[in-house]
């Protein structure tokens, strides 16, 4: 199967390359975007490439989609969403996404999301996608709100990471 590429007005969504390393590296090594991911903050550019080779891994075995958000403007690499836990028989996915925080407050991600939720609902046949967040992400979770996922409600110690159970908020798009 080609990775499909997807284009908005200001972003175009590709299929990470190895030299998205260095721009992924830049947030990924950040505390602040980290806090919320299930992985630890990156501490080398390896680490980077491991992560490319990790979602273009599952775009492989036919798990999901991660995206490359780069701005048109300038070819960056700005952020990451797509689909994981996809179960096509079940015609559902889980979305999952970040944004490098010098690009945060300005819509990017839900231009992002937009996309790719069409895609989803067009082409990959799904009726619905899940998201699952952190309760005091509230940044995450207005912006699932902005795009219609409704609050389906809080399920303890549902997710073991960096060495301690946490809660997850559950969040449900239904296309009708």
């Amino acid at each position: 199967m080609i990775y499909p590429v997807l284009e908005t007005e200001r972003l175009l969504l590709r299929q990470l390359a190895p030299d998205d390393a260095e721009d992924l590296f830049e947030y990924f090594s950040l505390d602040e975007v980290m806090e919320y991911y299930d992985l630890e903050t990156f501490k080398t550019l390896g680490d980077a490439q491991n992560i490319i080779r990790h979602f273009n891994n599952e775009f492989e075995k036919g798990k999901g989609f991660r995206w490359a958000l780069e701005l048109k403007s300038d070819k960056k690499v700005i952020g990451t969403c797509g689909y994981h836990n996809w179960y096509p028989e079940h015609f559902r996915a889980e979305i999952g996404y970040e944004l490098n925080p010098k690009f945060w407050r300005n819509s990017y991600m839900k231009e992002a999301i937009l996309s790719i939720l069409t895609f989803g609902f067009e082409s990959m046949r799904l009726h619905r996608v899940d998201a699952f967040i952190d309760p005091s992400n509230i940044s995450s979770e207005k912006l699932l709100h902005s795009l219609n996922f409704k609050d389906e409600g809080t399920l303890r110690d549902y997710f073991f990471e960096k060495g301690r159970f946490v809660d997850a908020k559950i969040f449900g798009l239904i296309n009708k």
